[in-house]
Formats: structure tokens, sequence, C-alpha cells
């Protein structure tokens, strides 16, 4: 299989300033480095492809908004979400498994007082969607 080349080289400019009001916003989390800007630009080269790529893997997931942008398009058959912070993957693992009901009754049910906030934040995390709940920057809690 041959690399496709990402950016144009034949030219000198810049690849186009994008408008990220205008990238669909997939993903729950405003993230810090976000990758929104580099929506239009992933969609354009994975299309570029003479056949839909088998397996995307987005690192430094981080808000996901790439993977899920390649996911919701069908871009590619299969996405890989790769974090280093596992309460990052935590966050994601739970929200795409099949108990993320768990997670949605935690957020929605939750009485929020500073006791109450307090109280959890205390709490050691036992499973790993209790991790995605109560100790990443993502949870309610921080």
């Amino acid at each position: 299989m041959t690399q496709l080349a990402f950016w144009k080289l034949d030219t000198e400019r810049a690849p186009a300033i994008v408008n990220v009001a205008q990238v669909p916003q997939r993903s729950p989390f405003r993230y810090p480095g976000g990758k929104t800007w580099l929506v239009p630009h992933i969609r354009a080269w994975l299309k570029n492809f003479p056949s839909k790529p088998h397996l995307f893997i987005e690192p430094f997931t981080g808000g996901g908004i790439v993977s899920l942008t390649v996911a919701f398009e069908d871009l590619a058959d299969k996405v890989l979400m790769v974090d280093l912070d596992h309460e990052i993957a935590a966050v994601w693992k739970t929200i795409l498994s099949d108990d993320n009901a768990w997670l949605c009754a935690q957020i929605t049910e939750f009485h929020v007082s500073l006791e109450n906030v307090h109280a959890k934040v205390a709490q050691l995390p036992a499973t790993e969607r209790e991790i995605a709940f109560l100790r990443k920057g993502h949870s309610v809690f921080h």
C-alpha cells in the first residue's frame, strides 16, 4: 500500500484555514489542543484513497473529534482511539460501551451541591466506568 500525501506538496501555500464552527461538533468535550481544525483535512485525505481504509488510528485521542468524524462519516471500516492517559481511555471506553447508560444516569441523577461534589471527588474509583465518572477533567467534577 502506498502512503498518500496528507498536504498537497505541489504548492508552496499552507493548507486552507478551517472555520471550526463549520465542523460538526460530535465530541462532548472541548479539549485543549483540539483537532477540530484537522477534520476537513483528514476527511479529504481519506476520501483520496482508492478504497476505504480498513483501520483508522487516532493517537492522542483527547476529545476524539477526528475518530468520531471518521466513524460517523464511514470513512474507514474500523476506528481505533488511542490515548496514553488511562483516565481519558476510561472515559471513551465507558461512553462507547454497551454500558454507557450507567454513565448517563450517574451524570443526570447526581444532585449537585458542594457537599456531594466533595464526597464524590474523595472516593477512589474501583472500576473503569467509575474512573470515567470521577477522575478526569471531562467528568462532572473537574
